[in-house]
């Protein structure tokens, strides 16, 4: 089988060729950036052709909320990007497993379902939504995976922030009492469901991809800064402050995006039924993706 994985460069996408590579796919890494994994680099937001037989495209490649793009380019990658994936599957009658996010549904209470209200908040997730749409209008074999924040080895984002803190045990301040419980997924869970859609075919579903839970944020940070052996102290933010701190998101004065605010200081987590139904189940615990990536942050910055 031949599959065409786009965003090859990047966190996910290199870690999931390596693993199809392995058990024997044949794979065409497409990004923008060069990479190892890598064989094509191509802006996917411009038209483009693939001159071999593609039985299935896994569609990584995204402008992602924490790069805080403009409208244009979040819609040019996301939509246009993924308008032009969908003319190559036509053209090969490929299988698309299309990555989304579970920010289409803003933070709504929980747990979220696949049914529960999309509310985009923000261009991102906006974009996001847009190309999920774009399937309903077509006879493409697809499967959409709206995944919450992906942990593990090599990838920092925004917990950047955090790691930063910890190990120079600076005040750590965190939005809410921090009793809140959100789910995280372990990138070792995304790429094995994945490869689990590729043998196992949900044609026409879309579903949520939250991951696990692995306690309250005050018990998350408790651990991370045992682990870390951090002197940091967690200063916690009244949510009242959410709408001052929100506005100074959106002209960029805060490294977090209004999204990313909304859902830091409440619930979020998701209902499995509709995963579970396609015979998948989660593997692997967020908290030692988590402690990785502060191995990573250590390595790189020398701390």
């Amino acid at each position: 089988m031949v599959i065409l994985v786009t965003g090859s460069s990047g966190f996910v996408g290199k870690s999931l060729i390596t693993k199809l590579k392995k058990i024997g796919y044949d794979v065409i890494g497409l990004d923008r950036k060069p990479g190892e994994n890598t064989d094509m680099i191509q802006d996917i937001s411009k038209k483009f052709k693939i001159n071999k037989p593609i039985e299935a495209i896994i569609h990584l490649a995204a402008r992602l909320e924490h790069e805080r793009c403009s409208k244009k380019e979040f819609f040019s990658t996301n939509v246009d990007g993924t308008k032009n994936l969908l003319n190559i599957a036509e053209e090969n009658n490929s299988y698309f497993i299309h990555t989304s996010t579970t920010a289409v549904f803003g933070s709504p209470p929980c747990p979220i379902k696949e049914t529960t209200s999309i509310c985009t908040n923000g261009y991102y997730a906006e974009s996001k939504w847009q190309s999920e749409k774009l399937f309903k209008d077509t006879n493409i074999k697809y499967t959409i995976i709206r995944s919450t924040v992906i942990l593990g080895k090599e990838r920092l984002g925004i917990y950047e922030i955090i790691f930063k803190k910890l190990f120079e045990n600076l005040t750590i301040p965190i939005l809410g009492d921090g009793k809140n419980k959100i789910s995280f997924v372990n990138v070792d869970d995304v790429n094995d469901f994945i490869i689990h859609l590729i043998k196992n075919p949900a044609y026409s579903k879309t579903i949520n991809f939250g991951g696990i839970i692995p306690g309250e944020l005050n018990e998350i940070m408790k651990e991370l800064k045992e682990y870390t052996k951090s002197s940091s102290r967690i200063l916690h933010i009244p949510k009242s402050f959410l709408g001052v701190l929100s506005f100074l998101s959106r002209i960029k004065l805060l490294p977090l995006t209004p999204w990313q605010l909304s859902v830091m200081c409440k619930d979020n987590f998701y209902d499995d039924t509709v995963l579970l139904s396609t015979g998948y189940n989660y593997k692997y615990q967020p908290m030692p993706a988590l402690k990785k990536m502060a191995d990573t942050f250590q390595k790189t910055h020398n701390v």
